[in-house]
């Protein structure tokens, strides 16, 4: 996993989430909303957070992405070996927005530029409510045609669908195990002296 693209709901944790993972593998982490909004909650349009995408997915060769905006989605979709879906049930994700909105209210968040206080508008709390008819199958509808794209190619895009926050737990447990036996063998092999005998 180097080049990562995590999606999903308004509200669903893929902030926290993206964060937690970056840290674990030590990825430089990209919040969209910091560089598709403007102080005082002007967005930039479409044209522009397409070209803001492309800087990033060709800036670096590691990277998380994290956020959905799925009508200029293709290209850090088609650019990331790892798709990270966040597919939580809606009840959850509105309160985990109110949670958020209650902890940062007045406030910008981390993952926001500044000039850009939280806020939990009526127009957000329905995009939570209408992400599973809308958003949801519009990105499974992405995500089967990039399958069928890459029908033929040697090498496909790790896609995971998390339901829960205990599965995204157990997903964090393991690849934490999973680095650190990794680091333990490394360390291993740099002490092992090779000797040669003539």
């Amino acid at each position: 996993m180097k080049k990562i693209v995590i999606i999903g709901s308004p509200g669903a944790g893929k902030s926290t989430f993206a964060q937690k993972l970056g840290d674990l593998l030590k990825i430089e982490v990209f919040h969209l909303d910091r560089y598709f909004w403007q102080a005082g909650w002007k967005e930039y349009p479409r044209d522009t957070r397409i070209e803001i995408q492309q800087q990033l997915v060709r800036g670096k060769d590691r990277w998380i992405i994290e956020g959905t905006y799925l009508s200029s989605s293709d290209s850090r979709l088609n650019a990331a070996d790892t798709i990270i879906f966040l597919d939580m049930p809606r009840l959850l994700c509105l309160w985990q927005a109110v949670k958020r909105h209650i902890t940062y209210q007045g406030h910008s968040r981390p993952d926001m530029p500044d000039g850009c206080t939280d806020r939990l508008g009526m127009s957000y709390i329905l995009k939570i409510l209408v992400f599973p008819h809308r958003g949801r199958n519009l990105l499974l509808t992405k995500l089967k045609e990039i399958r069928l794209l890459e029908a033929n190619e040697p090498e496909k895009k790790t896609i995971l669908t998390y339901r829960s926050s205990k599965e995204l737990e157990d997903f964090l447990r393991r690849l934490s195990a999973q680095q650190q036996k990794e680091h333990v063998c490394e360390e291993h092999s740099s002490h092992t002296l090779t000797v040669s005998v003539t």
